[in-house]
């Protein structure tokens, strides 16, 4: 699939007039609210940096259910949109080799923040000191409550 995407990227004679390089974001480089962070930008950022990919798992301590209520929960469905803005999940994507998808993969089903442990929460709302992890979010709040919401799904369950 990365060979796929990387060859899309590259310039052909027939298109190498027209081809402009593409856009490697910055780690905590974000994009207005609403808009992702392409695919050609991530795959790009992934290669530059180089480490191997990562692999992830279930780490809720839940079982996974397709019709899961998170799918259609508006608080969920922006905090994942307010994540595919930033360059940050780009790492966090295993179907392009991310390194970051031990820690947590969007592109974990059905629901992303499975594969995410309570450290990586954690760390996703600021509430440790690892220096330039927390979502860089213009709603820091709204991300919490998210994140809270789904620490007491997982005392429940």
């Amino acid at each position: 699939m990365i060979a796929f995407l990387l060859a899309a990227c590259t310039p052909t004679p027939d298109t190498a007039a027209d081809w402009e390089p593409v856009h490697v974001p910055e780690h905590s480089e974000c994009y207005p609210s609403g808009e992702e962070v392409s695919i050609e930008s991530c795959v790009a950022l992934v290669e530059e940096d180089g480490r191997y990919p990562g692999v992830s798992e279930n780490k809720s301590g839940t079982a996974a259910d397709p019709d899961d209520p998170r799918l259609t929960d508006p608080d969920y469905l922006w905090f994942e949109s307010e994540i595919r803005s930033c360059a940050c999940a780009c790492c966090h994507m295993s179907t392009i080799g991310g390194p970051g998808a031990y820690f947590w993969d969007l592109d974990y089903g059905p629901v992303w923040i499975d594969s995410a442990s309570r450290w990586s929460l954690s760390v996703l709302g600021g509430w440790t000191e690892e220096p330039d992890q927390t979502l860089p979010s213009d709603d820091l709040e709204r991300v919490r409550a998210v994140i809270e919401a789904e620490i007491a799904r997982r005392d429940r369950d």
